[in-house]
């Protein structure tokens, strides 16, 4: 029997093997797999806070899965995409422009700017014009001369991956792409960077992570559709100008928090009339 095992691709499965300080090696082998910057840069590579700075008090808080600095303070920063949400290249940009602007206080020098590489893991077609995989921008000319490498972006997306491997971080792609306990065995037989994760999703499923995170995943759509609809229920029942003001602050409140949250206006929309 081919059992299941979690997917890689749940963000608490995902900080777990490569967001973790005990875990930091495979975050290593991962990055050395994939980007072409000095091996001793990884020899200092620490997790830091993923939440951006807010400029303004109404302005968006971003959330980043993964961030990282190395020895030569390079900012890389790794993140999860499993839906196809809306403008997803404008927030890959905005989020990489924030971790570029949020190095520098007022009136400090420009050339106290680090690198920032915005990684970006795909299980759907992002980038529908490419045939492959694997896709790097960089800021260049006409002429395919660069204007600077201080942001980089990697698109990898998992929908492309082919069969057999063509580069060095097709082992670890094809593990995103693993369900069932057989295919995660077979992979680490034939890759033996990979048996440090492999034995780590093992654990996520001995340990009951995995039904915790259920648990509390469902218990907070719960809350958030009950909080919807009683913002509804005081608005429409309360019937006063007072009970609909503060009806309509409430709901205001709850739509500033889903925008933090990275969602569009369509997509909030969508939850506050369901």
């Amino acid at each position: 029997m081919n059992e299941k095992f979690i997917s890689p691709l749940y963000d608490f499965v995902f900080a777990e093997i490569f967001g973790s300080e005990e875990n930091i090696e495979n975050t290593k082998a991962f990055l050395k797999a994939l980007l072409d910057i000095p091996e001793d840069d990884y020899d200092q590579l620490t997790i830091k806070n993923p939440t951006l700075k807010r400029l303004f008090r109404r302005g968006k808080k971003g959330i980043v899965d993964l961030k990282l600095t190395t020895k030569s303070g390079k900012i890389i920063h790794i993140e999860l995409q499993v839906e196809n949400k809306s403008n997803m290249r404008n927030r890959i940009l905005y989020y990489g422009a924030r971790l570029i602007g949020d190095q520098l206080i007022m009136g400090e020098d420009y050339e106290k700017l680090h690198h920032v590489i915005s990684i970006v893991i795909c299980d759907h077609i992002l980038l529908e014009e490419e045939s492959s995989y694997i896709n790097m921008y960089e800021l260049r000319n006409d002429k395919n001369r660069s204007f600077t490498d201080l942001m980089r972006v990697v698109i990898l997306e998992l929908p492309k991956l082919p069969e057999t491997e063509d580069h060095s971080v097709w082992p670890w792609l094809r593990f995103f792409k693993c369900r069932k306990k057989e295919e995660f065995e077979m992979l680490a037989r034939a890759y033996p960077m990979l048996r440090d994760v492999v034995h780590t999703i093992k654990n996520i499923g001995v340990l009951g992570m995995w039904r915790d995170y259920r648990f509390h995943k469902n218990l907070q759509k719960t809350d958030e559709r009950m909080r919807i609809e009683q913002i509804k229920i005081d608005a429409r029942d309360e019937g006063k100008a007072e009970g609909k003001a503060k009806g309509k602050a409430e709901e205001r409140q709850y739509f500033m928090e889903l925008l933090d949250q990275g969602l569009t206006v369509e997509e909030i929309k969508q939850r506050l009339t369901n």
